[in-house]
């Protein structure tokens, strides 16, 4: 019974954490109404870091295109994203790199 238990505990965990990339753009579609994102999962990239947990994403490489960032300096822009993702951050999410453009400055890139 031990062991079934186990089992269920890892396989429910899984589900739920697997999902945090799906749960990530859905945040973004409705915070951001952005005309183009990207949510990259690079959290195997950290694989022999201290606490690096097997098939956990916890590391994202996020770009958001939105004009809800129009007169925003990078560090408020940060801070609106980094809110957006409060409950991730509480639940095993470690590390995201966020880049975020208006449409114009993304025309220039």
């Amino acid at each position: 019974m031990q062991g079934r238990n186990r089992f269920f505990k890892n396989f429910c965990s899984k589900e739920i954490v697997l999902k945090r990339k799906i749960k990530i753009e859905n945040l973004i579609l409705k915070n951001y109404k952005p005309e183009f994102f990207s949510v990259l999962d690079v959290s195997e990239q950290h694989r022999g870091h201290q606490n690096f947990k097997e098939d956990i994403e916890s590391h994202f490489e996020i770009i958001i295109v939105s004009e809800k960032f129009k007169n925003l300096n990078r560090i408020d822009r940060h801070r609106m994203v980094h809110q957006s993702l409060k409950e991730e951050f509480l639940t095993d999410l470690h590390s995201v790199i966020i880049k975020t453009y208006t449409i114009q400055e993304y025309k220039k890139t």
